[in-house]
């Protein structure tokens, strides 16, 4: 039995999915240092209006194609789930250790297989009903932990609640995205859907507006730029490799979460927090291998 060597097409599409996943930590981590100054609103309108702005330029100049006609309603649904969820994850990610929401919101793709199987009657087999669990068990122990303060200094249940339904948002705009996937380029869905969030998100930002000072003006331009290259990078990957080596790769978020948790906020994940994130993460990986097998056969 031989084994074939990686082809560079997927060896540089991993690459590039990892460096995706990068820069997407990055835009978590800004957001945290953001929201400390400017309302989680405010944030969410200058990530996703930075972003559309960034991705409209790179289509005028590098793609050099328009918005397809006849979608603004998909348009219009994916922004306004994108924009709940960034409100929901970056409210939590400015009161919550980086590491502690990021692993929570790794419980996405456990939602997304159930909406999968409720929506559009995808086969739930068995190891997916034990990811489920296992993502439960993760999240259960990370939340209750830290509401008791067990597990280092207790936390406020509001960002806790916030952090647990942002997963859920999350899943329910993949769904509606991979619905929407053959309607037209990556790129414009990404950019549409990023324009439509920052619209839904000005009028609540306009409240709650708060002039940023100046050295806060270069986290707020490499906030949308991030976001905007991660999605690119992201297109590029996913067009070299399976959507299920996607999903292990982009578990290395926790790593960079930890490390930039810790170099830019001091923080330390607590015993609780690795444990409900190992938990999670066998989850998702468990989820992963059970898709890779069904679309094999």
């Amino acid at each position: 039995m031989t084994v074939s060597a990686p082809s560079v097409s997927g060896v540089s599409g991993a690459g590039f999915a990892i460096v995706a996943t990068l820069f997407f930590s990055g835009v978590d981590a800004l957001a945290k240092s953001l929201g400390a100054e400017l309302s989680s609103f405010q944030v969410v309108f200058l990530r996703t209006m930075g972003s559309a702005l960034f991705l409209a330029v790179f289509m005028g100049f590098f793609l050099r194609r328009g918005i397809r006609p006849g979608y603004m309603k998909s348009h219009a649904l994916r922004g306004f789930l994108m924009a709940v969820t960034a409100m929901l994850f970056f409210y939590a990610v400015a009161r919550l250790p980086l590491v502690m929401t990021l692993a929570l919101a790794m419980t996405s793709p456990i939602y997304l297989a159930l909406m999968g199987a409720f929506f559009l009657k995808e086969r739930l087999g068995k190891a997916t009903l034990g990811a489920v669990l296992l993502a439960i068990s993760g999240a259960g122990v990370i939340t209750f932990a830290r509401v008791d303060g067990d597990a280092g200094s207790a936390v406020a249940m509001s960002p806790l609640l916030a952090a647990l339904l942002a997963p859920l948002t999350y899943a329910a705009g993949a769904l509606v995205m991979k619905i929407d996937s053959v309607s037209d380029h990556p790129a414009a869905l990404s950019m549409m859907q990023s324009a439509f969030a920052a619209l839904f998100a000005l009028p609540t930002a306009a409240i709650f507006w708060q002039s940023p000072d100046a050295g806060l003006y270069w986290q707020i331009a490499l906030i949308g730029l991030f976001g905007a290259i991660g999605y690119l990078l992201l297109i590029a990957g996913l067009s070299r490799i399976p959507a299920s080596v996607y999903a292990v790769i982009d578990y290395t978020a926790l790593v960079w979460a930890g490390l930039f948790g810790y170099l830019f906020f001091g923080e330390i994940p607590t015993a609780a927090t690795l444990a409900g994130s190992a938990l999670i993460l066998s989850a998702c990986i468990l989820s992963a291998r059970a898709m890779r097998r069904r679309s094999a056969m």
